[in-house]
């Protein structure tokens, strides 16, 4: 909870923007209770005066009270949201109407020249009580039911939207409550209206068709405006017919707008929703027999990132009309779980990792943790190499095509232990697969130590080094970095890995993989993870051609070049997106794509 701001917010209640065009008369609130130093005032205190509140002054006055005595608004708004909460159905429902109307009459008051003093009292009045709507989930839960209803779509649209963007910036204002407002007060359409029940979609792409839009999501808690300015230039350059969606926050939206035209990309406005700069993740595209778009939430929300369970719904919320009537979405749960960047696609089958299912695998057994203590027999091994073999044939549903593993599953415990190496990482990251027409396949598997190699003989680290705001001495930290046990454990899988797919006849080359301590990074918001990868597998796939983040080390980007070259494919490297790496997500993170149809068939979508 955004305590801190909501403490913020309830402080501005103190500072009201007196509207000039109050009358000059002097009206009081009744004897209003004084609010306890500790908790929040009781029902035997707050239910009488919000009583005589109710009945004394008319919603439509509120504010010439409040103007006359402003000292004393916290506590008028602490009692009438305890009373809120009444047991007394009565009263509640007075109150929500009252609450309700007051917010009304506020708002339509506000001048269209507003501060940020009046977007903050309306906010207030809107939550009544900051802090205890920061704490207190009953009375949040209460607040939600009232809060859809307390905007006008007569409101001019310039404090419509900023009122729902403020709500979304400092409040932990749940998406559904959030949608509701912003449907009600006229700024976007309910996704739910998009939404397929009880659907059995299936993805029928091989993940390297041609690529009709890219949709990014760029929000500045993430992405500074130049770099994500620096970075939709270069697509654009790379791509000019491709269509580009972008879903992105107000701060973005107003730091790029003469961009955004000049550059023809689509935006979407999330409303300063918290969604992550990672869409790969939360979110499959299908298409339906018709031809029409099928968005596959994944129904497993990854931890710390809940919130990106909403992308999809903010993209039907506001996709733009033209795009609305060529794509036809609309938008369902999988009906496993998944996770795109631990999935590579190919004509043929989805390959995984041991680790791409580790969530279903648990979620079969019944537990909450890899069963490690159990690995010391076959017994206990083979009964979790079962439940990952299960959920990789629910994935093969989900897909349409076999699954198959990078890797030999493990029968012993040693096998597990250099399986173990790859735990925590995407697959995405540090493989990739280059399928041919013939057939054929062409593995990149990624190589720590010859990504420490390359980078130790290349001169230009001042450049990687201003990317990602490392210390002076990156180079030798990084480097040495390369023989930390969590970069011999991953050395291990990869090898492991690079040799089983060898035996399953792809031909296997080696990429540069290197891994940064984030003990370097200068900025002092550091990430939880001890180090994030700079990676040349992290790619999205177009025929043959491959598109990704330049590394920081021009060299070693040389170098990366050369071998997709050998492969068939021309590797395009865009600016990266900074942040966006050092919290270890690539480009193929970073984007997810509407490909053109695949010949032979499209995405199937069907309800039971």
């Amino acid at each position: 909870m955004r305590i801190g701001r909501s403490l913020a917010i309830l402080a501005a209640i103190f500072v009201l923007s007196a509207a000039s065009d109050l009358p000059p008369v002097r009206v009081v609130f009744p004897r209003v209770p004084p609010v306890p130093t500790d908790g929040w005032p009781q029902p035997e205190v707050a239910e009488p005066f919000a009583r005589e509140l109710i009945e004394d002054l008319p919603p439509i006055v509120f504010d010439t009270a409040a103007n006359t005595n402003p000292e004393l608004v916290p506590a008028v708004l602490r009692n009438l949201g305890t009373a809120l909460l009444s047991h007394d159905a009565q009263l509640q429902m007075a109150v929500k109407h009252y609450a309700t109307v007051v917010v009304r009459e506020h708002a339509a008051r506000i001048p269209r020249d507003f501060s940020a003093d009046d977007l903050h009292m309306l906010v207030a009045l809107q939550v009544l009580d900051p802090l205890r709507y920061g704490e207190d989930e009953e009375f949040r839960r209460a607040v939600d039911t009232i809060l859809p209803a307390s905007l006008s779509p007569t409101l001019p649209e310039k404090l419509r939207r900023a009122d729902v963007n403020e709500l979304n910036r400092v409040a932990p204002i749940n998406f559904d409550t959030a949608e509701a407002l912003a449907v009600s007060a006229g700024l976007v359409r309910p996704s739910g209206s998009r939404f397929v029940a009880h659907s059995n979609a299936t993805i029928n792409v091989a993940g390297n068709e041609p690529i009709e839009a890219s949709i990014y999501s760029i929000n500045s808690r993430f992405v500074k405006p130049d770099d994500a300015k620096r970075f939709l230039t270069a697509v654009r350059a790379a791509a000019p017919q491709r269509g580009i969606v972008v879903i992105g926050d107000e701060e973005i939206q107003s730091a790029l707008w003469k961009d955004l035209a000049a550059l023809h990309i689509d935006f979407i406005d999330n409303l300063n929703r918290p969604l992550t700069p990672w869409p790969r993740d939360p979110f499959s595209i299908a298409r339906a027999s018709a031809g029409s778009l099928v968005f596959i939430n994944r129904p497993n929300q990854q931890r710390n990132r809940e919130e990106d369970a909403s992308m999809v719904r903010a993209l039907m919320n506001s996709l733009p009309s033209a795009l609305d009537d060529r794509w036809k979405p609309r938008w369902t749960t999988g009906a496993t779980s998944f996770h795109n960047g631990q999935i590579l696609l190919t004509p043929k089958a989805v390959w995984i990792s041991i680790h791409s299912v580790e969530f279903r695998a648990l979620e079969l057994l019944g537990i909450d943790h890899v069963p490690v203590e159990r690995f010391g027999s076959p017994e206990g091994i083979a009964q979790y190499i079962a439940a990952v073999q299960r959920a990789a044939n629910e994935l093969s549903k989900l897909y349409n095509r076999p699954v198959r593993f990078v890797h030999e599953l493990p029968h012993t415990p040693q096998q597990i232990e250099i399986l173990s190496g790859g735990a925590g990482f995407d697959l995405d990251s540090i493989v990739t697969l280059l399928p041919h027409a013939d057939g054929s396949i062409d593995a990149l598997v990624g190589n720590v130590s010859l990504g420490a190699k390359l980078a130790a003989s290349a001169n230009q680290w001042q450049e990687l080094k201003k990317t990602y705001s490392l210390a002076a001495n990156a180079r030798d930290a990084v480097l040495s970095f390369q023989s930390d046990a969590s970069s011999i454990g991953l050395q291990r899988f990869l090898d492991r890995c690079a040799t089983d797919l060898a035996a399953q006849g792809l031909k296997v080359r080696r990429l540069p993989l290197l891994m940064v301590p984030t003990s370097l990074l200068v900025d002092e918001d550091r990430p939880e993870t001890p180090y994030f990868l700079v990676s040349w597998n992290n790619v999205v796939l177009e025929r043959n051609r491959a598109e990704g983040f330049a590394s920081g080390l021009p060299a070693v980007d040389s170098a990366a070049r050369s071998t997709f070259k050998s492969a068939g494919y021309e590797l395009t490297l865009f600016p990266p997106l900074p942040r966006s790496v050092v919290l270890n997500g690539g480009y193929r993170c970073a984007s997810n794509e509407v490909r053109v149809a695949p010949s032979g068939g499209r995405g199937r979508l069907s309800s039971p």
